[in-house]
This record gives C-alpha cells, sequence and structure tokens, in this order.
C-alpha cells in the first residue's frame, strides 16, 4: 500500500513537475519575446533619439549659418554707416569752405560794386571837367578867332 501510495505520490509530483517544467517554459518564451519587443523598442528609441539629433545638429548649423549672415550684415551696415559719417563730415567741411568762399567773394563783389560806383563818379566828374573844359576851350578858340579878325 505504501508502495502504492508512493508511486501515486510520484506521478503526481511528476505530473506537477511537468506541469511546472511547461509553466517555466512559457514563461520562458514570455521572458524571450519581452527581450525582443524590449530590443526592438531599445533600436526604434535609439533610431529616433538619433534621427532627432541629426535634426537638431541641422537646425543648429542652419542657425549658425543664420548667425553668421546677420553677423556679416551687420558689420556691413556699419562699415556703411561709419563711411556715410566720414562722406557727411567731408561733406560738411566742404560746404564750410564753400558758404566761407561766396561770403569772401560777396565782400569781394561788394568792394569791387563800391569800387565800380567810385569809378563811375569820377569818370562822370572826369567828362563833366572835360566837358567844361571843350567849352571853355572852343570859347578861348572863339575868342582867339574873334581877336584875330578884329586885328
Amino acid at each position: 500500500k505504501q508502495r502504492r501510495r508512493l508511486e501515486v505520490e510520484k506521478e503526481e509530483l511528476q505530473t506537477a513537475l511537468e506541469e511546472a517544467e511547461g509553466a517555466l517554459e512559457a514563461e520562458e518564451n514570455k521572458v524571450l519575446r519581452a527581450q525582443l519587443e524590449l530590443g526592438q523598442l531599445k533600436q526604434e528609441i535609439d533610431r529616433k533619439i538619433a534621427e532627432k539629433e541629426e535634426e537638431f545638429d541641422n537646425t543648429r548649423k542652419n542657425h549658425a549659418r543664420a548667425m553668421d549672415s546677420m553677423q556679416a550684415s551687420l558689420e556691413s551696415e556699419q562699415r556703411a554707416k561709419a563711411e556715410a559719417l566720414r562722406i557727411k563730415k567731408k561733406l560738411e567741411g566742404d560746404i564750410n569752405d564753400l558758404e566761407i568762399g561766396v561770403d569772401q567773394a560777396n565782400k569781394a563783389n561788394n568792394e569791387a560794386q563800391k569800387l565800380i560806383k567810385r569809378y563811375q563818379g569820377q569818370f562822370r566828374d572826369s567828362e563833366v571837367a572835360c566837358t567844361e573844359e571843350a567849352k571853355a576851350r572852343a570859347e578861348l578858340q572863339g575868342r582867339a578867332n574873334m581877336s584875330d579878325r578884329r586885328a
């Protein structure tokens, strides 16, 4: 009886062992599937991270190019502004020189006009004196002719 009971117990243990081995195999398969899925997910995540890093690098490079371009434009504008200010100062100096020249020319013109008026006055005075002398001469000539006729 005891042998029979031991055999039944052995069979029960054998069945339990087979069930446990089956369950263990199923669990191992689940673990393998989970590891496989985990590996695939890890690869997908790594791929997406690489894509995002590449996208970020491209964005950073584009940003750096845009910054370089803006810096070059800014420097160009600064040089143009400095050149414009230099030209403005030169032109202002030229304008001042021209204004001084115009003032001097106006003064010289005023002096020349005064001289012209003075010379015109002297010329009129000389004309009047000349005319008076011509009249006096003519009169003297006439008297001399009359004297000659009388004599």
